[in-house]
Formats: C-alpha cells, structure tokens, sequence
C-alpha cells in the first residue's frame, strides 16, 4: 500500500464506522411493532406506552387463503401507512394468515427424539396428511412434555412464507419472525395457568368479537383444534356457537368413546364471554364449567399477538 493511499482508506474506516453506528442506531431505537395477518386487512399494534393500533383493509384479493397475491401493492400500502406513522424500519413480528399454515402431533418411533426432525417428519409425510406437501413446505417442531417424546409440528408452504417476506421487504420493515397462528396461541395458552391432569380432557374455548376457536388438550398435548366459523358476535350468533359446539362434542364423543371427564375453560374479551356463557351453559353441565383467561401483558393485543409478543421476548 503507497503511503498516499492510507487517507482514503482511513476515510473509508470512518465511513464504514459511522454507517455501523447508524445501523446499530436504526436497529436500537426503531419501533417494535406486533402484526397480525389475514386475507382482509392487517392489524398491528406497536408496543410501547401511547403506541397506536392500525387496523389496514386490504384491497380485495389482494390475499386469498392466506397467500399475498398483490406483493408489491400489499408491501407499498403498508409501507405508505408506516411512513406516515412515523414507523419507517420498524421492527416487526409478524403472524401468518390462519389458513397458510397447519399442524399435527406426532409421536416419535424409537420413543426418542430423532437428530433431525425436520428429515424424519419429510419421510413420514404422507402419514401426516397435510394439506400441501411438507417437501415444498417450512416445518417448525415444538416438543411437548411428557412421555412418550412427542412433539407439536406446523407446516407453512414455502411461497406463502417467502410472499409475506417480500412483502415486509418491500415496505421497507425489519421482519424479525414469521409465526403461525398456532405457535402464538399455543405459546399463551401453555404459558398460562392451566391443569394438566391426566384424567381431565380441557375444552379451551375463545371467544372474541368476530372469532371462536375451540381446542381440546390433555396432559398439555393438543388433540383437536376447531375454527367455529358460525361465530360473528353478532345478535343471536351464540345460538350458532352452541349449535356448533354441540356437534363438535358429539363427534368427540363418538371418536374417543367419552370416557374422559371434561372440563370447559373460557377466555377471551370479557363482553363476548358474558354474552356466550349463558348460551353455554346450556350445553355443559354446571361442575365441569370454569372461567378463565389468560394473562395478557395488553388487554388490546388480543390472544394470537399476545401469543407472539411472548415468542418475540419483547416486553
């Protein structure tokens, strides 16, 4: 190197350290925002004290079946909205729409845990029955407790992931994680203060102002998990839920021979339950019918990004 070279390389350095520091500065002091996804709109909330909430319609079609079919118009309109919230580079975690994602609870062979999961459940596919092929698919593996190893596995096909990951590129937003919708609710639920007794089947039912959702757990290991499309939280929608849960619990029933004692768990927005319970009520008998709802750090996140809040680690 000649002698006169050294000032610009020392420039260079310089430069090259005040870029580091701006980064380190953008990565330190940009908003964390919590979004959750889905064909219709996106709705976010950014964490800190006063933070607004955003709730973002998407043009129609834009989204179908949790695929982002419009990137670049669905990546510059949240940018747009982003920018004007002053929330350019923000942080983000990020839910995926409920149907771009599925899941399944395996038991291991060998009753052990295989070295690589993800290769052992790519063999054992077709024994899954997943609704897309895991092949073309991004797998994440929970490990549930108890005996014999088992584990919770979630599947999302790849385009779907790397859609939504161009998206929030094109907005111009750190994506930090993309979580399905089952990794964040279940992440809350086992978080929070539930029995898990061996003889007790637990009927987790959560009731929002425009979603239902029922799962059935027991020794902390999910069975079933039911989207009950007849709730809207609407006049005379809690006749619908019951009318649903009453199918659910005879198909059951009849799948696991009812020998199991049930124990029916409610959370949820406080207004939903107490317009829900009575109907409920009806359908279960009185001794085995608790109320409960999980601790959440924001009453307005919500169930699904308090469940990602929790997996971020952002307090």
């Amino acid at each position: 190197m000649n002698v006169e070279e050294i000032p610009g390389k020392l420039r260079e350095g310089f430069d090259a350290l005040r870029l580091g520091i701006r980064d380190l500065k953008t990565q330190v002091l940009s908003s964390r925002v919590l979004i959750e996804l889905s064909d219709d709109c996106v709705r976010g909330v950014v964490l800190g004290a006063n933070a607004p909430t955003l709730e973002l319609p998407l043009p129609v079609g834009a989204c179908r079946k949790g695929v982002p079919l419009e990137r670049e118009a669905i990546g510059d309109l949240i940018g747009d909205q982003f920018l004007e919230l002053g929330l350019a580079g923000a942080r983000v975690g990020a839910c995926l729409p409920k149907p771009a994602s599925s899941w399944r609870v395996v038991r291991w062979p060998q009753a052990r845990m295989p070295e690589n999961g993800r290769a052992e459940l790519r063999l054992r596919a077709p024994e899954l029955g997943m609704p897309w092929p895991l092949a073309e698919s991004y797998i994440e593996v929970e490990p549930l407790a108890g005996e014999p190893p088992r584990a919770l596995v979630l599947a999302a096909p790849k385009p779907v992931v790397d859609g939504w990951a161009e998206v929030f590129d094109l907005a111009g937003l750190q994506l930090q994680r993309l979580l399905t919708p089952q990794v964040c609710e279940w992440s809350l639920l086992m978080g929070s203060d539930i029995h898990r007794q061996g003889d007790v089947e637990q009927w987790l039912l959560n009731i929002e102002s425009a979603h239902a959702r029922l799962w059935i757990v027991r020794e902390g290991v999910p069975l079933a998990d039911w989207e009950l499309s007849g709730w809207n939280g609407k006049p005379g929608a809690d006749r619908t839920l019951r009318l649903e849960l009453e199918r659910c619990r005879r198909f059951w029933n009849q799948h696991s021979g009812g020998q199991v004692r049930q124990q029916w768990l409610l959370y949820g927005e406080e207004q939903q339950l107490a317009s829900a319970e009575p109907e409920l009520r009806k359908l279960v008998p009185a001794d085995c019918l608790e109320r409960w709802t999980p601790i959440q750090a924001n009453p307005t996140l919500g169930l699904r990004l308090s469940g990602l809040r929790l997996c971020m680690g952002w307090p």
